[in-house]
């Protein structure tokens, strides 16, 4: 054995293993040797076993000059014996052939890998590279982000904490003890949210912005549908939104329960709501002028864009990816709008009163020009 090996240094290392109890012994070198390299441990394992192998050489500096030793696997090789033969064995940085197979069924990529999970505390490879990819300050934070689900975090927008380590400490600084409380939390505050439940009553309401949300809370709005409609006519609150849904939907049923134009059916609702009175038709036109004026001037935009006939184009607009607000700009660049008041001039009063039964409203004469309301 002289011949072949110097420097011997016994391990005191023993295992009892499939591979029965074998003794490792630290060589420095093997010289002018015919060695059979062996692939795979599950034929190594027969031969240890076939042949009663107890003791195995392991070398930890190569000597690449011969062909059959250039493979170099984290500095450590394993020989054994059977007769004159030389069997080798890459241990991949393993101590053991134990710890060979652990490492192995464990997932590791190395023995390296290994010792230093086992040293750390480890006892599987996730989370030992779960560790090694992250920047922890300490093992026990590394197993309690895993424990919680701190494992491949992103931002729903893919923004924030680029590592698990730093998703893990802003929700314990947050007071997230949990990956999906603490995604969820940053679901809804990229999304401009305050807090859970506006998010959550904002969501069952249609909203999906929280800028939306809120201005709409502010201006007395709860629903999305509504918000946006209103704010495709130009309105900003929703007692103006009312409003209008009032004042339009009891003109349309005026215009069809009465079969008048939408013009004629105009000028029927607003006269309805005059106090009684007499008055000549030029003192009507202004009353009539001075109360559309007492509407916002929000309200009385939206009402002369319906007059115009242009209520359609808007809700063809009213679509979530168009940015609503220039809707009501677009309408104006492109289409004409006509005041409602300009229906309440003397003549266009005096050509509704001669062409059409206003029995429920008052009486007028056509001579003198008076109209005098029930």
């Amino acid at each position: 054995m002289k011949k072949f090996f110097s420097a011997i240094i016994v391990f005191s290392v023993f295992i009892t293993s499939l591979f029965c109890e074998i003794r490792y012994i630290e060589i420095d070198s093997i010289k002018n040797v015919p060695v059979i390299e062996i692939k795979n441990i599950e034929d190594l394992e027969s031969i240890i076993n076939e042949y009663g192998i107890r003791i195995g050489y392991i070398q930890k500096s190569i000597d690449s000059s011969h062909e059959y030793n250039k493979k170099v696997c984290d500095g450590l090789m394993l020989y054994i014996i059977v007769g004159s033969v030389y069997f080798s064995f890459s241990m991949e940085g393993y101590v053991t052939l134990g710890d060979y197979k652990k490492g192995f069924a464990m997932k590791f990529q190395n023995g390296s890998d290994y010792n230093k999970a086992i040293a750390l505390g480890f006892n599987n490879s996730e989370t030992y590279y779960y560790y090694t990819r992250n920047s922890f300050s300490s093992v026990d934070d590394c197993k309690d982000a895993y424990k919680k689900g701190f494992v491949n975090t992103r931002s729903p927008n893919n923004s924030g904490s680029k590592s698990d380590s730093s998703a893990y400490y802003s929700a314990k600084n947050l007071g997230y003890s949990n990956y999906a409380d603490y995604r969820e939390y940053l679901e809804y505050t990229d999304k401009g949210f305050k807090n859970k439940s506006d998010w959550k009553f904002a969501k069952e309401n249609g909203f999906e912005k929280g800028n939306e949300y809120y201005l709409a809370i502010e201006n007395g709005f709860s629903d999305y549908t509504d918000f946006n409609s209103a704010r495709v006519l130009g309105i900003t609150t929703n007692e103006d939104y009312q409003k209008y849904i009032q004042v339009t939907g009891a003109i349309e049923k005026i215009s069809k329960e009465k079969n008048l134009k939408k013009e004629d059916a105009i000028i029927y609702y607003y006269i309805q709501n005059l106090q009684k009175g007499e008055m000549a038709l030029s003192a009507l036109s202004s009353v009539l002028i001075d109360y559309y004026n007492t509407q916002t001037e929000a309200l009385s935009n939206a009402l002369n864009i319906w007059y115009s006939g242009t209520k359609n184009n808007a809700e063809a607009y009213s679509r979530r990816q168009e940015p609503s607000y220039y809707v009501r700009e677009r309408i104006e660049k492109t289409k004409t709008i006509i005041p409602i008041t300009t229906l309440f001039s003397p003549s266009e009063l005096n050509e509704f009163f001669d062409s059409r039964d206003v029995s429920a409203l008052g009486t007028y004469n056509s001579k003198s020009q008076i109209f005098k309301k029930r």
